[in-house]
Parts: C-alpha cells; structure tokens; sequence
C-alpha cells in the first residue's frame, strides 16, 4: 500500500523538474491505487504531464497495462490537442495582425512553454487579448472567420472556430467583481507584457478560481514553472499580492509548491500549517461536484458552491468585505442574466 496523497507529487514532481523518479516510491502499489492515481491526475488535468514520470518508472514499479496504455495514451492525445490549438491559435493570430491588431496569449498555452515539454500542460480553451480593439476582433471573427459571437459575459466574448472555443478578453480579470479587481487591472495593464505581469496575472486569476471553485493540480504546476522565470519583480509582487489581500491563499499555494516541487518564491507570507493542509486538499479533491448542465438549475447549485466556499474568501479578497463582494456579484450577473448559468 502506497500513501496515494504522496504518491501524485512523486509523479508529478520529475516530470517538471527533469529529475529521476524516487526509488521505491511505488513498489508495492496495487491496481486499484494505479488507478485511483490515474482518474485523480485527470481530474485534475495533470494525466499526461503525470505520464513523463510513468514512463520512467523500473518495470517492476509501473502500473497494471490495464492503467499503462490508457495513461500513456494521454500523452499522445494531449499533444495532438496541443498541437491542433496552436495551429488554430495562430490563425487566428495570422488574421489579426493583417488587420493591424495585436495579440496577447493568455493562460495554458501561453504557460505551456515555460515547461520541460509543452505540448503536457494540458487547457481546452484559447484565451486572448486584443488590448483595445478586442470589438473589432469580434467583428474580424465573424465575418472571416464566419462564426456567431456571444457577448453574454462581462469578462470576455466566445466563440467556436474549428471546434475551439476562443475566449476573446475585454480586460485580464473582471472588473465588476469584486470590487478590488478594478485596482488590480490597471496595475496588470500597466505591466503586460512581462514575466512580472504574467505573474501577477497568474496569482490574481488562480485566487479568482478558487474562491469561487476550485484550483488544481495543474494551478500548483503553473505557478512552480513561471515562479522559476528571471526578471520577476518580486517587490512589485510582494506589494500587489498585500494590496489585494492574497496574501494567506499565496502563503499556502506557495508552501504547497516549495514542499512538493522544490520551488524557490522569493516571496513569503505566513500561513498556518493546518490552512496549507486545507488548502491541498481541497485542490486535489475539491469540496463540490461539479454541476453538468448549463440551465437554470444551476443557479441553486452555484448558491450552495458560493456558500461552500465562504472559507476562501478571506484568503483571497481581504480587503473586499463579505456584504461588498456578495453584492458585487449579483449586481454583475444582473447586468448580465446569462452569465448566472455559465461555468464558472
């Protein structure tokens, strides 16, 4: 019997860092527990990633081909997407500046690259910023690339091009709710483009995650791969993660990745022990079923994940009081009724 809570950072750990598995560490392991290892690492979008580490294990150590060819086969598929999506993307990308506009990449395929091998990082959408011109890249959309946008979030507008959702962003995080996130936009657009915005993006954006949701393993995998990049200015970070009131869910994310990862933050906050536990647990296993459908049922459903989550609120949006945030969300998805029902 191995510690199945160990065993996913054994897995994941060499396949970031580039060293070897640890010796031992899954001798005795039995099929059920390869098993729950593998269905745990594709929830949490780290299956392929995770299959470096597979792949590299002693015979005598690597999982049942029962749970071996589907989990190698992760990794043929994640590249295949992957590299399908970067072929949309830069079609996109290609249309937009024959038109004289700029693009800035946002999210998974943009972190991809700062990983040992890129087409692992697993994401679905492409997620991108026009600066100002993000209306006439919706427009650009619809009559060449000839696709129906839809506007009905404040955040950004979608589209499906090539069976691809595109994301087209209106800001880098939205700007209705909570109310600190209209400070803490100005100081992204007056950083972007750069690896410190980039890290502000990240920490800003996975807070946002999990307040309202949850993060997961590959979140912790982000932030352990750009933490790494040079030229960081980590005095702007320290101060922008203090200004927004983070500082407790950057505390606990940071320890989980320098525990788990080896990860150097130069940045450190303090974060109880038993938090940082909670904190873990919850991005690996998460503390509400995802609701299926995107109907008015889900509106009862995100009050009952709003109210599971209250706990995360001070880590995230100290300086936004609970009264203030509550009504900060509802005035949003007011203005924009649609949006009760999307997943997020």
């Amino acid at each position: 019997m191995i510690d199945k809570h160990d065993a996913l950072f054994h897995l994941l750990r060499p396949a970031l860092t580039g060293s070897a598995p640890e010796a031992g560490a899954f001798v005795g392991a039995t099929a059920n527990e390869w098993e729950h290892l593998f269905r745990l690492l594709r929830q949490n979008h780290t299956a392929a990633l995770a299959s470096e580490t597979v792949a590299a294990l002693p015979e005598q150590e690597k999982p049942p081909r029962s749970v071996l060819i589907p989990w190698l086969s992760e990794r043929q598929k994640a590249t295949i997407r992957f590299n399908y999506r970067t072929q949309v993307q830069q079609e996109i990308i290609d249309l937009m500046h024959s038109h004289g506009i700029d693009t800035l990449v946002l999210k998974g395929q943009h972190l991809a690259q700062y990983y040992p091998k890129p087409e692992l990082r697993e994401f679905c959408d492409l997620d991108l910023y026009f600066y100002d011109r993000h209306g006439e890249a919706d427009r650009l959309a619809r009559e060449q690339l000839h696709v129906e946008v839809s506007n009905d979030s404040h955040h950004h507008s979608k589209y499906n091009y090539r069976d691809v959702t595109v994301e087209s962003h209106y800001d880098f995080i939205n700007r209705h709710t909570p109310p600190s996130n209209k400070q803490y936009e100005e100081l992204l657009k007056s950083e972007a483009p750069s690896i410190t915005f980039e890290v502000l993006f990240l920490l800003r954006h996975m807070a946002g995650h999990f307040a309202s949701s949850r993060i997961t393993l590959r979140d912790l995998c982000d932030w352990h791969v750009l933490a790494a990049q040079p030229g960081i200015d980590w005095e702007k970070v320290q101060k922008a993660v203090c200004t927004s009131g983070m500082e407790l869910f950057v505390g606990a994310v940071s320890r989980i990745v320098s525990t788990r990862f080896g990860s150097r933050i130069p940045v450190a906050f303090d974060c109880s022990d038993s938090l940082v536990r909670r904190v873990e647990a919850d991005t690996i296993y998460g503390n509400i079923t995802e609701h299926p459908s995107e109907d008015w049922s889900r509106l009862w459903w995100k009050v009952k994940r709003y109210r599971a989550n209250r706990w995360k609120h001070p880590m995230t949006y100290r300086n936004d009081p609970s009264l203030r945030l509550l009504a900060s969300s509802l005035s949003a998805h007011a203005m924009k009724p649609h949006s009760i029902l999307h997943k997020m």
